[in-house]
């Protein structure tokens, strides 16, 4: 009898066991909600950003090209003068991203390039391969500046004097080296207008060994692309 009496003092009576049951109540839904809360920051978690992909294009347009004769070797004595030509540039080019603004872009393009000179009154008309390597930094969502250097091997080149045009392809130097810079705008995502301007590098011999003018090559070139 005293042993159940001392069990009956060291149990919990009911107020103690209700006001113990209603502490832990109280305590779980709060680790409930903690995990709960914690969970949900990790599910808000920025996903990871994509990589873009290597894009490819076409372009057209058409270029405002020069020979300057006063920028040859040796530099003629009387200046020549001469005028600016038009002719076409169509090709393809890829687009590989570097950076998030920042690209490469390969241009694979025939280029007709050519000026006329005035005491003369020959045109001639150079046919490339044109190959610009160029750089290109988003400065704005929809504005991009290009630069880079262009290489171009020459296909084709004639001269018409007086109504009578000559091939003189084998009397042209072949290879062409240039630094070019511009802007591209974008309409959309997959359609640019570009501006560009080229500033021939190395002199261009034309002519017979006994007598070969030099030349550089000046071009401003208009062109539409578009993008896949």
């Amino acid at each position: 009898m005293k042993n159940a009496l001392r069990f009956g003092r060291g149990c919990p009576n009911k107020k103690q066991l209700m006001l113990g049951l209603a502490l832990a109540s109280g305590f779980f839904p709060q680790a409930a909600t903690a995990s709960g809360f914690t969970q949900g920051q990790s599910v808000r978690e920025e996903p990871p950003t994509e990589k873009k992909a290597v894009r490819f294009g076409a372009k057209l347009g058409v270029n405002f090209a020069n020979m300057n004769f006063n920028q040859g070797f040796p530099k003629p004595v009387t200046p020549i003068e001469t005028t600016w030509k038009t002719g076409a540039v169509a090709g393809f080019f890829l687009q590989i991203p570097l950076l998030p603004k920042l690209s490469l872009q390969q241009e694979y393009l025939f280029s007709q390039l050519g000026a006329a000179r005035t005491s003369t009154a020959t045109t001639y008309r150079l046919r490339y391969l044109s190959l610009p390597l160029l750089l290109q930094y988003k400065v704005l969502p929809k504005l991009a500046f290009v630069a880079g250097p262009q290489f171009d091997l020459l296909l084709q080149a004639t001269a018409r004097t007086n109504g009578a045009t000559t091939t003189i392809t084998h009397d042209t130097e072949e290879r062409s080296i240039g630094a070019t810079a511009g802007l591209s705008f974008y309409i959309t995502d997959h359609i640019s207008l570009d501006a560009r301007y080229l500033q021939g590098l190395n002199h261009i011999g034309i002519g017979q060994r006994s007598d070969v003018l030099e030349f550089k090559h000046q071009m401003v070139q208009v062109a539409a692309a578009v993008r896949f």
